[in-house]
């Protein structure tokens, strides 16, 4: 009679070792786990081109495909591994689509990037952004990855354009802001004209891309324009802020200063002493306040200019025949 092994003795020596146990243990484990036939990478990439072009162009992502072919999971699983990868959480679910729309490539990438190119083209030159060809490009790919076609996310667009607004020549090769940065440099120029007060061109591109960017609305920069014009004429500081123009409050100095010089009141700015002094006199109290025209009249007739004038001319004429008259030297 054949002597009986225990089945764990794999020599059949009688004695079962540590290692054959283990052997054995394992040998029981790979009989009872279900048998899974992996596929293989060219069946599947037969089966799944698109899928398996965009996993092969991550280095990440690849060695999670590897061990689920090797190991056989279940898509669920696999799709876990991914969103769990450092790669999935470090990028957006545009910057995703995006990615794995210009990893198929073809001519619905290409169609999606030259839409991104006329939309920032478009946006540029709208703003009065100046771009290069090399500019349009690197903006276009942020365009489609970072989603700026998305309402939500269209300022996006705007802040990176915002970095270039530029001075551009315009038709007579003078230097100016173009489209919407223009037209709120022209708006700001004529409200600090009318204000008396002035800045420096790079005072309005700062203006320009604050605004463009979102950072700031026209109403700040023009609210800032009032306080400055306000401090130079404190004795209208308030009607100033509230949104009256300097220019406004001193016309009745400028027609009066017009029609004594005798000269086109348009040639008469805010600058003009004249004008300063009648807008920022001072009582006996210490207080600002505007000169009486009466007063302004009698200055004003104290320059030179004045002597010129037909007016004046016809004043000392009628004042010579007065006395000539009371002399008896001239008829009534």
């Amino acid at each position: 009679m054949a002597p009986k092994y225990k089945p764990a003795d794999l020599n059949q020596d009688g004695k079962v070792t540590k290692r054959e146990r283990r052997e054995y243990r394992k040998q029981q484990e790979a009989t009872e786990a279900p048998q899974v036939d992996p596929l293989e990478r060219e069946q599947l990439a037969a089966e799944y081109q698109a899928a398996v072009g965009i996993i092969y162009s991550v280095p990440e992502i690849q060695p999670l495909f590897e061990q689920a072919i090797e190991q056989g999971w279940t898509p669920e699983r696999f799709q876990a591994a991914v969103q769990n990868s450092d790669w999935f959480q470090s990028n957006n679910e545009y910057a995703r689509i995006a990615w794995a729309q210009e990893s198929v490539g073809g001519a619905d990438w290409e169609a999606r990037l030259q839409d991104a190119r006329t939309a920032v083209r478009t946006a540029a030159t709208a703003m009065g952004a100046d771009v290069t060809e090399q500019e349009l490009n690197a903006l276009a790919r942020r365009y489609v990855y970072e989603g700026w076609e998305n309402p939500s996310r269209q300022m996006l667009l705007s802040q990176a354009l915002s970095e270039e607004i530029t001075f551009l020549p315009d038709e007579r090769g003078a230097a100016q802001l173009m489209g919407g940065a223009g037209d709120l440099a022209g708006n700001l120029r004529n409200i600090a004209m009318a204000n008396g007060v002035s800045f420096t061109d790079n005072w309005y591109l700062s203006a320009a891309k604050s605004v463009a960017s979102g950072l700031s609305t026209a109403e700040d920069w023009e609210r800032d324009v009032r306080e400055q014009a306000a401090s130079l004429f404190p004795v209208y500081s308030d009607k100033i802020k509230m949104g009256m123009n300097v220019y406004d409050l001193a016309s009745p100095y400028i027609r009066t200063m017009a029609q004594e010089f005798e000269i086109d009141p348009g040639q008469i700015t805010l600058n003009d002493p004249y004008i300063r002094q009648a807008l920022s006199g001072m009582n006996d109290q210490g207080d600002f306040t505007p000169m009486n025209l009466w007063d302004f009249q009698k200055k004003l007739r104290q320059d030179p200019r004045w002597e010129n004038t037909a007016a004046a001319q016809n004043e000392v004429t009628s004042v010579t025949g007065r006395v000539m008259q009371m002399f008896g030297l001239m008829g009534g």
